[in-house]
């Protein structure tokens, strides 16, 4: 019996499944050609089959003949998917999910049957059986989706914003100006007013503040882990302290409250920054923490880093990397090409756009090698971090997948294309 290890939102098997996500949400048929099979870890495979063979007969009630044999073809399919798991007594803690059908290519008449086998970072809780002319993808985006939040309140008396912090990605819901002006030259009884009256705005600048996280924080509901707040001096304290923020909120406030030197946007991001020990667990930290190692092994010239595409790929390959780093922004595609005649191999790395162009290109001419036409060339397109993430796991190499959604991470991908790692010794390129 063979039990599937499932992956942590960092990792390539997690990629993986937002990519096929987001391939699945693209493609249509024409009527209900397409099938989307959920399977809870708890429902036999056996019994799933025996409820598939059924289908196929109600599936003879369809009118459209093309249609109906389209559909069986997809249900035979699933079958034998599922008896080869049942076969190989493959067990998974999260259940399955399953899609295949026909997609059109140019127009009716050239459907080709896709099918795609994903393993949900989250259990399956119901058995569902779908049949339309899309693929029914809801349920597994609500599992790739981040739900745990934290809210962040950055305040001065000159302005505050009110922002969240889901998985990697930073939200700004909303900045506010107060128009309190900060210094005066009153005197006497002028003074003692103008300053009462100063109070008096701030005090409805934080109860205007209070107001819009009130609102932007109850929607999180259950979600919400707790509230960092962050400003200068005692300005925190007197926001927190009076009676604006609901009692509700005020319970998930996480301390220490965070000493920033200004509220609003750049606010948000000095209190992340001095909020790391307190979201020291979160995925938003541990990439910083990451790319932050990452450059500082660059900025002093350690020689235990390593970046660029052509310079990771050959270091992996000689076992020397220990971590790589691989950006989500990466959209390459690796194209190889092995001669029928003498077996020769050449390969390429392209960008998505250009992949189909690249494939087009390397079926015509003859081979350099042996002078034999290739148009019966074996021709490989393959996702240029799956090549990564198997090369990585010949050599026992973990990886990393590092978004795009913060700062350090859009830095890592558009200074250095997006692939690096750590070294496990310093190495010298051949």
């Amino acid at each position: 019996m063979s039990k599937i290890e499932h992956h942590d939102k960092s990792s390539i098997d997690y990629y993986k499944v937002k990519r096929d996500l987001d391939t699945l949400k693209s493609k249509h048929g024409y009527h209900t050609e397409l099938i989307s099979l959920y399977i809870p870890a708890n429902r036999p495979i056996a019994a799933v089959m025996s409820y598939l063979r059924n289908e196929i007969s109600e599936s003879s009630n369809i009118k459209s003949k093309s249609t109906r044999q389209m559909v069986t073809n997809a249900i035979t399919s699933l079958i034998a998917k599922l008896k080869v798991l049942l076969d190989n007594r493959v067990q998974s803690e999260t259940g399955f999910i399953l899609f295949d059908g026909f997609i059109p290519r140019h127009g009716p008449g050239t459907e080709e049957e896709e099918q795609y086998m994903i393993l949900p970072p989250e259990p399956v809780t119901s058995f569902i059986y779908h049949c339309a002319s899309e693929f029914l993808t809801d349920p597994l985006e609500g599992m790739i989706k981040e739900k745990a939040t934290y809210g962040i309140i950055s305040i001065e008396r000159n302005e505050s914003s009110i922002a969240t912090l889901r998985g990697k990605a930073v939200t700004i819901l909303e900045t506010m100006t107060s128009g309190i002006h900060g210094k005066h030259n009153m005197g006497g009884q002028s003074q003692h007013r103008f300053e009462r009256l100063i109070e008096e705005a701030a005090h409805e600048f934080y109860k205007r503040t209070a107001e819009h996280a009130n609102q932007a924080f109850a929607e999180l509901k259950d979600n919400l882990e707790g509230i960092l707040i962050g400003g200068p001096g005692l300005t925190k304290d007197e926001f927190l302290d009076g009676p604006w923020l609901r009692d509700e909120l005020k319970k998930k406030v996480l301390y220490p409250l965070l000493d920033t030197d200004g509220g609003g946007e750049t606010g948000v991001r000095l209190t992340l920054y001095k909020a790391r020990d307190i979201l020291r667990e979160t995925e938003f930290v541990k990439e910083k923490r990451t790319i932050d190692k990452f450059m500082d092994n660059v900025a002093r010239d350690t020689g235990m880093v390593i970046y660029g595409l052509r310079e990771t790929i050959e270091a992996i390959q000689n076992a020397a990397v220990e971590t790589v780093l691989i950006s989500e922004g990466l959209k390459k595609f690796r194209v190889s090409r092995v001669c029928s005649g003498c077996g020769k191999e050449v390969n390429s790395f392209v960008g998505a756009l250009d992949v189909d162009k690249k494939v087009d290109q390397l079926r015509t001419g003859e081979c350099a090698e042996c002078k034999v036409g290739l148009v019966n060339a074996k021709i490989e397109k393959i996702d240029a971090v799956e090549y990564l993430g198997g090369l990585a796991s010949k050599s026992g190499a973990e990886v990393r997948m590092i978004s795009t959604s913060t700062e350090e991470g859009k830095m890592f991908h558009d200074t250095f294309g997006g692939i690096g790692g750590f070294l496990r010794y310093k190495y010298t390129q051949t």
